[in-house]
């Protein structure tokens, strides 16, 4: 039976090293929503790295979060 998608949302997540704090390692993370569902994937790593840019912690990486619904197909 084929399966296809539908779009439902793209979201960006930028972790960031907030270094150790009592013995362990702190990663924070910012989700930022609303994303066009054409956006690329060289367009959204040049966002995060100016959003990294004008934060004070580095950035420990980038995740992009797609949620698509799987549909049966008939």
């Amino acid at each position: 039976m084929p399966v296809t998608t539908d779009f439902i949302s793209n979201k960006l997540q930028v972790r960031s090293n907030h270094g150790m704090v009592d013995g362990k390692e702190v990663i924070k993370s910012r989700t930022y929503s609303n994303l066009k569902e054409t956006a690329v994937d060289d367009d959204l790593y040049a966002v995060a790295e100016a959003l990294a840019d004008l934060q004070a912690p580095a950035m420990e990486e980038v995740l992009k979060i797609e949620t698509s619904l799987l549909v049966p197909g008939v």
